[in-house]
């Protein structure tokens, strides 16, 4: 992680960040692709309409997310207003545990994010009945940091203000959707076209500016431990481009042909593999000629180099290294196991501030716990079948540390696993050990 100056210049690493994760932008139309310093405007746009991105952020990103999120975490709440929130959260009929783990994704490649805790503008029901039919309770919006066009943070880190661009609904045409700035303080809000015409405006009871920041490191202006991978993918997708036109020029032998007549000096002689290259004398025969393959393999070292980089900073663990030592994986293990459990702090800290802003927004007293899973225990399975096997051939009989291992092997493996079906493996599994000992 590393600090820059303005906003402008985070909103320009986060964007990239974002477009590398989903192959979209300057990943998917060429923009990102560097010119050479001599190369013809045509062979550039040829190069940007033929360049492919691998994807390499998307894979790991997802597996990593999905990790803290293999177990779900562990909500208690009385309230049916907030058990309603819970069951639809956006107002689009996702679950928080589906909003959270989008919101994570997008936080975690950029290293922020920003969630707004809104409440409809018209609220007409009379009775809790009506209130929950109309669905008149908070709803979450997720913003893109690089949307943001202005703020001020008071001493505690809390957002004073904050305006970001958004679309609404064209209230002259109500099929077409318009660019708008939408603004929020501690009391009050306002919805401005981009010429700063007030649209809409109103005011809440809050006391608070009702957005709450998820960031790795509790710095609104800040990139993440992922963010990086982003400069690592654009050059990447550009070693790509450039190994795949070398190939394209020059992988081909091309023909030679001893001649005594000089060809036309005015004629226009391209080397390729559709052309020949006239000669004088020296040679007895025509014959092919190989361009080296070094330039390529040089390339291709490169790329393999960058794709090692990225997995490494991602945590995606190659443990069929043959080079890589039982020690220096496991450290591997514990990298990862560590950024885990501080990310889940992060997101069951900001869920708390949500809930917070949605009590406010109802005017309830808070009535919510919230547990994320912090305790990780990712490990290399193979690994351990292996030192299990190695200790039962040693002929120890140890069934107290086979069973915990056994556990431990399992409980990875599957993941996800509701306290019954982990009850009644774990039982099986003493009992077959208690079989064997017996």
């Amino acid at each position: 992680m590393f600090k820059l100056k303005s906003l402008a210049e985070y909103q320009k690493m986060w964007l990239l960040a974002y477009e590398a994760y989903k192959g979209i932008g300057g990943f998917a139309n060429g923009a990102y692709l560097d010119k050479y310093t001599r190369e013809s405007d045509d062979k550039y746009e040829n190069r940007q309409k033929v360049a492919y991105y691998t994807n390499l952020v998307a894979p790991n990103l997802n597996r990593y997310v999905g990790y803290i999120f293999k177990n779900p975490p562990t909500r208690v709440v009385n309230n049916k207003l907030l058990t309603t929130f819970i069951d639809d959260c956006d107002n689009a009929s996702n679950s928080l545990d589906v909003f959270m783990s989008n919101t994570a994704l997008e936080v975690k490649i950029r290293g922020v994010g920003l969630v707004l805790v809104d409440m409809p503008e018209t609220l007409t029901s009379t009775t809790l009945e009506e209130q929950l039919n109309n669905r008149e309770i908070p709803y979450l919006k997720f913003i893109p940091p690089e949307n943001v066009v202005d703020f001020k943070l008071d001493k505690f880190g809390k957002f004073e203000f904050i305006s970001f661009y958004d679309t609404m609904t064209d209230p002259d045409d109500l099929t077409q959707e318009i660019q708008v700035v939408r603004y929020f303080d501690k009391i009050g809000w306002k919805v401005t076209d981009l010429a700063d015409n007030v649209i809409k405006q109103g005011e809440h009871a809050l006391q608070k500016c009702p957005i709450v920041l998820i960031s790795e490191t509790g710095d609104f202006l800040d990139t993440g431990e992922f963010t990086q991978v982003a400069q690592l993918a654009k050059r990447h997708y550009n070693l790509n481009s450039e190994l795949d036109e070398l190939l394209r020029g020059q992988t081909f032998s091309i023909l030679t042909i001893q001649t005594d007549i000089a060809p036309d000096s005015e004629a226009e002689i391209n080397i390729g593999t559709d052309n020949a290259l006239f000669y004088g004398q020296g040679l007895d025969r025509p014959d092919f000629i190989a361009p080296s393959a070094d330039p390529a393999t040089t390339y291709m070292n490169k790329i393999k180099e960058i794709e090692k980089t990225i997995d490494r900073i991602m945590y995606n663990i190659n443990t069929n290294e043959a080079r890589e030592s039982g020690i220096s994986l496991q450290m591997k293990f514990q990298g990862l196991n560590s950024s885990l459990s501080k990310f889940a702090s992060r997101l069951e800290d900001a869920e708390r501030r949500i809930f917070e802003i949605a009590c406010d927004w109802l005017g309830i007293p808070y009535d919510y716990d919230i547990v994320y899973n912090k305790e990780f225990d990712i490990t290399d399975i193979t690994k351990e079948l292996s030192v299990l096997e190695g200790i039962r051939e040693l002929g120890y009989d140890i069934p107290t540390y086979e069973k915990l291992k056994m556990q431990k092997i399992i409980a990875n493996d599957l993941g996800s696993l509701d306290p019954e079906t982990a009850a009644q493996i774990f039982a099986e599994i003493e009992d077959n050990i208690k079989n064997k000992v017996l």
